[in-house]
């Protein structure tokens, strides 16, 4: 029996079980957010910078208050405020930057 393969949007192919886990983009695409919502001037070729990401999601404090039972907290640490994208990837899996020096289990969307 030949198995079929689903594409939702384009970016996330099912055949049975998840192939690939989804990143930032389709987690804004399955909102109803375009490439605009966070590339200025919709110009795909320059990178997005935290001022777009906090017009949605307030601002840096808001986010640690967000994530204050989280241990540690990723958005209160001793970097102070980071550009979002040093852990948080828009087409690739995200990362968990503090993890080059600490052994943490957090799990970044």
């Amino acid at each position: 029996m030949k198995k079929e393969l689903f594409c939702i949007l384009g970016l996330l192919c099912l055949s049975g079980a998840i192939a690939a886990q989804p990143v930032m983009a389709d987690r804004h695409a399955a909102r109803g957010m375009g490439c605009e919502a966070c590339h200025a001037a919709n110009d795909k070729t320059r990178p997005v910078r935290k001022d777009a990401c906090l017009k949605c999601h307030g601002s840096y404090e808001a986010m640690a208050k967000r994530t204050e039972k989280v241990v540690p907290n990723p958005h209160f640490n001793h970097y102070g405020d980071r550009d979002c994208t040093t852990c948080h990837k828009g087409h690739q899996q995200s990362v968990v930057s503090c993890n080059a020096c600490h052994q943490f289990d957090l799990k970044t969307p």
